[in-house]
């Protein structure tokens, strides 16, 4: 029994032969057909400057609409533009009149500075 241990302990492990097989590998993967890769319905926007794919939004909701719609949209765009030409005017008109009153209060100032 003692020789059988030490013809054990002596005994070199041999390398492993046998590294790799692809066996039933080509039968699995066949057994519910090999597919092709489906193709993405949409094109990812990701990455895309934003300011495009806002106005690409806009582009599309326009395409679906009416040209009923359409037309009664450009009348409240036309009326919109009028408003902030008129509220422009307004401001610019305002800040005229500060501008000439801060001048007028310069020129009180300075005479009184004279005086």
């Amino acid at each position: 029994v003692a020789a059988r241990e030490l013809q054990a302990e002596l005994q070199v492990v041999m390398a492993k032969s046998k590294n790799h097989t692809n066996h039933n590998q080509n039968k699995k993967a066949h057994r519910n057909g090999i597919k092709k890769a489906k193709k993405p319905w949409k094109m990812s926007t990701k990455g895309m400057d934003p300011k495009f794919l806002r106005n690409q939004r806009y582009a599309a909701r326009s395409r679906t609409m009416t040209q009923e719609a359409k037309d009664r949209r450009r009348e409240a765009d036309a009326i919109r533009t009028q408003q902030i030409a008129a509220k422009r005017e307004r401001a610019a008109d305002q800040a005229k009149k500060d501008k000439e009153r801060e001048r007028q209060a310069a020129m009180v100032a300075a005479a009184k500075k004279k005086k």
